[in-house]
């Protein structure tokens, strides 16, 4: 047989099928009424329901106007907005023996940052260390005298965690140096904060920076 002949064959073939299968089952298309005969038809005139789905779904968000810009209905605790993007800062705080070392951050309420601190090449305990926060002067008369609240404190090497602000106010870490000679901690931060202050330093008790809140 020669190449043409193949050729031949083969687009005869095609075309049977095209007419014969394609066009009945894809298109409902019946020139020969073959189609309708071996069934083809049938898959054409079927249709593909979609899935339902069945399962329970509940939004615990109130009603909103879905063409606003900005929607803030949202699930309480879970997520609350921001007008700019969060902000990362790593710190490196110098302390020197026997030293110690306030950083605070001014934070509205219900903000959150997440936090790592890390005494650099430590040896021995690290630090004292005493995460808390308080209001600024401005706020302390809506809270009991010298209204302080408190969020972790002990002694290691390093801390990992995340925070938010339960008042509006400073909150921030102090340090004390319990290590012999002087030590760096790092301090690495993301999330959203007003500014950032180093409130205290002393050396050997003699306080040499105390920043007014």
């Amino acid at each position: 047989m020669t190449l043409l002949s193949k050729l031949t064959i083969a687009a005869a073939a095609s075309g049977a099928i095209l007419v014969l299968a394609i066009l009945p089952a894809e298109y409902g298309i019946d020139p020969t009424g073959l189609g309708d005969k071996m069934g083809m038809m049938a898959v054409s005139n079927s249709s593909v329901s979609a899935s339902t789905f069945d399962g329970n779904m509940s939004f615990n968000i109130g009603p909103y106007d879905p063409k606003a810009e900005r929607i803030d209905e949202s699930v309480q605790g879970l997520i609350h907005l921001q007008d700019t993007p969060f902000q990362t800062q790593t710190i490196d705080i110098e302390i020197e023996d026997l030293g110690e070392v306030e950083h605070k951050f001014i934070m509205p309420a219900d903000t959150t940052f997440v936090y790592s601190w890390q005494v650099l090449t430590p040896r021995g305990e690290g630090v004292y260390y005493d995460f808390h926060g308080h209001p600024s002067s401005e706020d302390a008369e809506k809270f009991p005298d010298k209204f302080e609240m408190a969020y972790a404190r002990g002694e290691g090497v390093s801390q990992s965690g995340s925070f938010t602000s339960p008042f509006a106010g400073y909150h921030g870490f102090y340090f004390m140096n319990i290590e012999e000679g002087p030590i760096t901690v790092r301090l690495k931060v993301s999330g959203y904060w007003q500014e950032h202050k180093e409130m205290y330093r002393a050396i050997e008790g003699k306080v040499i920076k105390n920043v007014a809140f």
